[in-house]
């Protein structure tokens, strides 16, 4: 399943960003999934608190927007 490397990545963007912007907490990551990308929505709500765990953003809750193109990055960081 290559969507957990794929919520490994989000994690490390992140991890990156928060360092940037000295914030402690992640409430919500709001990631656009194109259809030609590949990548299953459900598998990667299902990856992504494994993922996760034990960083900024254990807890966070993971949204998706579509997109007709092979899209897949992270839109929005909301943090606390």
């Amino acid at each position: 399943m290559h969507e957990m490397s794929l919520c490994e990545g989000i994690v490390r963007i992140i991890e990156k960003q928060a360092e940037k912007e000295d914030f402690n907490r992640v409430v919500k990551v709001r990631v656009i999934v194109g259809s030609l990308s590949g990548a299953s929505e459900e598998a990667l709500r299902f990856c992504f608190p494994f993922a996760a765990r034990g960083t900024r953003a254990e807890g966070a809750a993971i949204e998706f927007f579509s997109a007709p193109d092979a899209t897949l990055r992270v839109a929005e960081i909301e943090v606390e």
